[in-house]
Formats: structure tokens, C-alpha cells, sequence
């Protein structure tokens, strides 16, 4: 695999580990189903 695909990948796992609270309620319980992050407490869903 080239090293850019890699460091994106990596990327992209960063950006997704960043996402630890609910913008909405500040919740940490997020959940990730169906291909779809969401809080669990007030079910706002992740863009």
C-alpha cells in the first residue's frame, strides 16, 4: 500500500477517535450502528 493511503486512512480513524461527545447534550455515550455514529442519549445523529 502506498504511504499516503495509509497516512489517510489514519486520518480518518483520528478525525473519527476526535468525536467523543455529543454536540447536542455533551453525552459520551455514542454509539456507531449501520454505518451511523449517533448518541445514544438524545439520538442526534453524526453528519
Amino acid at each position: 500500500m502506498p504511504q499516503h493511503d495509509q497516512k489517510s486512512l489514519q486520518g480518518l480513524e483520528d478525525e473519527d477517535r476526535k468525536i467523543t461527545k455529543c454536540p447536542e447534550c455533551g453525552s459520551k455515550d455514542i454509539c456507531f450502528e449501520n454505518e451511523e455514529r449517533f448518541c445514544k442519549k438524545c439520538g442526534y445523529v453524526f453528519e
